[in-house]
């Protein structure tokens, strides 16, 4: 009768070990994007970002991964800058591009801003290369 108990106990244990470590795994897939900022219609900046490690040669890539977690790669829900900076007007649009994968899923975004300032309220360091 506790042979039984002991291969439940045992069993259970397992199924909750096999979560357990499937959960990092999943978090810990790397994630590499391109990103492309241009003004005006102008030649576009391209950087490459990779996340889980950081890395690439975008400037802040730390910054850029942490912003990216915090939203599981859903860039339209980027927190954007720490205190939203009132931007002057001036008109210099920038259209800023992302695609690639974020920890096994496809990203493609695009967006156009007014300006840089705007870009970085709504972007965060992502976009600011």
């Amino acid at each position: 009768m506790a042979l039984p108990r002991v291969l439940a106990g045992a069993a259970a244990l397992f199924a909750v070990a096999a979560c357990v470590t499937a959960l990092p795994a999943a978090a810990a897939m790397p994630s590499t994007l391109t990103l492309t900022a241009a003004t005006n219609g102008g030649t576009p900046h391209v950087v490459e970002l990779t996340c889980d490690p950081d890395g690439g040669n975008h400037p802040d890539a730390q910054t850029a991964c942490m912003q990216l977690a915090q939203v599981d790669g859903d860039i339209e829900n980027m927190p954007g800058t720490e205190a939203h900076i009132f931007c002057p007007m001036i008109y210099q649009p920038i259209t800023v591009t992302a695609t690639g994968l974020w920890r096994g899923r496809l990203v493609q975004f695009q967006d156009r801003y007014t300006n840089g300032c705007e870009r970085d309220n709504r972007t965060g360091n992502l976009f600011r290369f």
